[in-house]
């Protein structure tokens, strides 16, 4: 398979993925937003693996955006750190398959800790995650777009993109500014950029 081929199967992906989101059959992400907009602690991100590292990312970028996010490791948060929830919080998880053993015994546990303010993101239906959640967010991945069709090519692409953009309409909702993006980056060039202005 040639990059080309591979980049074109990703774009086809977000494409028919932002198709079905805002199909009439789905209104799925607008009861997401409608759901977030008004949590007043933290939003949590989760995921095993290479959702793992997207759900990191997305955490990371809600922060940048002026919503408080944090992404938890769920082993390790199984091993003392159960508490950290609280009932003004959502947690979103991640799992394609909606079957990652790791990720249902956390939602389990939380579940016991009387915490279930859970999304899962998932690209398929009736899958256990989804059984145990309180929301899901369904966003169908046809295609990875690597030779094997087993990497999570596509399907990474597909949801950081997604929720990132969720996380731009809740800031947007909520007022954030330009003033307020460059108090909370004081380093880099941005900083740079906010110190040269103070002074002028």
């Amino acid at each position: 398979m040639k990059w080309i081929e591979s980049l074109s199967k990703q774009i086809e992906s977000l494409a028919n993925a932002k198709k079905f989101l805002i199909s009439d059959n789905s209104k799925s992400i607008e009861f997401i937003i409608s759901l977030t907009e008004n949590i007043e602690g933290f939003h949590y991100f989760t995921g095993i693996g290479k959702n793992g590292f997207v759900a990191a990312k997305v955490a990371s970028t809600f922060n940048s955006l002026g919503i408080r996010s944090m992404f938890v490791d769920p082993v390790n948060t199984l091993h003392g750190d159960m508490d950290i929830f609280s009932s003004k919080d959502i947690l979103y998880i991640l799992s394609k398959s909606g079957e990652t053993e790791e990720l249902i015994r956390f939602v389990k546990a939380l579940i016991r800790n009387d915490f279930n303010n859970i999304i899962t993101v998932t690209s398929t239906k009736q899958s256990s995650l989804q059984s145990l959640s309180r929301y899901t967010l369904y966003i169908p991945v046809e295609t990875e777009g690597d030779h094997l069709e087993m990497a999570p090519v596509a399907s990474s692409v597909v949801y950081m993109a997604v929720l990132q953009s969720l996380g731009v309409e809740l800031s947007s909702k909520r007022g954030f500014t330009r003033k307020d993006f460059v108090r909370c980056h004081p380093g880099g060039t941005l900083g740079k950029w906010r110190e040269s202005s103070e002074e002028d």
